[in-house]
């Protein structure tokens, strides 16, 4: 499963791993945005066998719930899943502080569903309940520790994305012994919002419920721009994190205390947005056509031809069950939250599935077990590189396209060229008001 996973994800950063206590029960505590990725984003960046709760609803569905089962997940039931049902969460949580007291490791989602958006959702009392009773139960004296856990796609359903793993700084839950013997529900309240404060420090989080949809553009739009203009860490993709966390804040900010200049920006991306969605015309296309010229065009062909071997013997060995999947998934999956989690289940069966069946054909034509094996071997890296690949033929085409393309073309791209690039201007200068 984590070779899957590593495959899947064009690449992973993990942070924080040492602070993950040892030799005590703990609690993890994930944001929740993109369904069954999130646990497994856990269970493949720690050597914890971590038992999950989760909302029961999504039990429901055979299949789903066999995959849940396998992953090691309870359910948690609430006032939408019946009154009557609530009465079964007094087990499960009696098995979860037992397993507690075992020095186990439970995780469990705050915010007890995912938004498929970067903004969390209100956290609720599953977890002070379960590690307030937990401690009360033995005295204070278990040393439950809870471990906030930020998880950052790039983007949510996408094959090839980045992702970020950030395992912040354990909250000690006796520290919460003299408030929990004064005031529980205050207790378990405070310590609710603990858990938030610390998680909202460990993932880029967009609080703007009027503009979110324009904030993230935004922060598509101007994020790497911008991240040249502060420094903050060497990792590249942390650099990024922090540069558009810090963004995001910066904008949040001017909504608040320059309002006018705020709703300017905001206008001004919706406009530019709609633009491109209107010619049909996507923002990359815009942003290489102003690197164009035919002299890099030349020079990166070159590249292209060199490794281009490479990226058929990828894309003829991966093509066929990512087609497969991704056209079924279209058509099945309704929420596309799921998307993700049913792509990459589905992928761990088709594709070694479709691996075996190539091999066993190139066997039959060869009756030379080396090249079957190698091939058979070789098939899954190929497929990385190719997806690796596939950016940067796609810019390559689209300079190739902007610059041999009709004068009207050009004319639009020109145009919402300058219209990006005033954008981005306008934003930088009044972020650092």
């Amino acid at each position: 499963m984590r070779f899957g996973f590593w495959l899947t994800h064009k690449r992973i950063v993990v942070t924080g791993r040492h602070l993950i206590p040892k030799g005590k029960p703990v609690i993890f505590a994930p944001n929740h945005q993109n369904a069954l990725m999130d646990p497994l984003a856990l269970v493949c960046t720690n050597s914890h066998q971590s038992v999950w709760l989760a909302r029961a609803d999504i039990f429901k569905s055979k299949r789903v719930g066999a995959i849940l089962k396998y992953l090691k997940l309870l359910p948690v039931y609430r006032i939408r899943d019946g009154k009557d049902n609530l009465s079964n969460n007094e087990e499960i949580f009696a098995q979860v502080i037992q397993l507690l007291e075992n020095n186990q490791t439970i995780a469990l989602f705050p915010e007890a569903a995912h938004s498929g958006k970067r903004q969390m959702l209100p956290h609720k009392k599953a977890i002070p309940r379960i590690a307030l009773e937990a401690e009360a139960k033995n005295d204070f004296k278990l040393d439950l520790q809870i471990v906030p856990v930020g998880i950052t796609y790039s983007h949510y359903w996408k094959f090839n994305r980045s992702l970020i793993i950030q395992y912040g700084q354990p909250i000690q839950v006796k520290d919460y012994w003299i408030d929990y013997e004064l005031n529980s529900q205050k207790a378990m309240l405070d310590l609710r919002d603990e858990i938030h404060r610390k998680l909202v420090s460990l993932i880029l989080q967009i609080d703007s419920k009027t503009s979110y949809p324009e904030i993230e553009n935004i922060r598509q739009l101007v994020g790497k721009e911008y991240s040249k203009r502060r420094y903050f860490c060497k990792d590249p993709s942390l650099q990024l994190f922090y540069s558009e966390k810090e963004l995001v804040s910066k904008l949040e900010q001017l909504e608040e205390l320059q309002s006018e200049h705020f709703q300017n920006i905001i206008a001004a991306t919706r406009q530019y947005f709609i633009g491109i969605e209107k010619d049909d015309i996507s923002d990359d296309q815009i942003e290489n056509a102003e690197k164009a010229c035919w002299s890099k065009v030349f020079s990166s062909l070159t590249l292209a031809v060199l490794t281009l071997p490479i990226f058929v013997f990828g894309f003829v060995f991966n093509a066929i069950p990512f087609v497969i999947l991704r056209t079924i998934l279209r058509k099945k999956v309704k929420d596309v939250a799921f998307l993700s989690t049913f792509n990459f289940v589905g992928g761990l069966i088709l594709f070694p599935l479709f691996y075996l069946i190539a091999a066993c054909v190139l066997f039959s034509w060869s009756d030379s077990v080396l090249v079957a094996s190698f091939t058979l071997v070789g098939m899954p890296f190929g497929g990385k590189i190719a997806y690796q690949l596939y950016p940067f033929y796609r810019i390559i085409l689209l300079k190739i396209l902007y610059l041999g393309g009709s004068k009207s073309h050009k004319n639009t791209i020109n145009s919402l060229l300058e219209q990006r690039s005033g954008l981005i201007a306008l934003i930088l200068e009044k972020v650092n008001f």
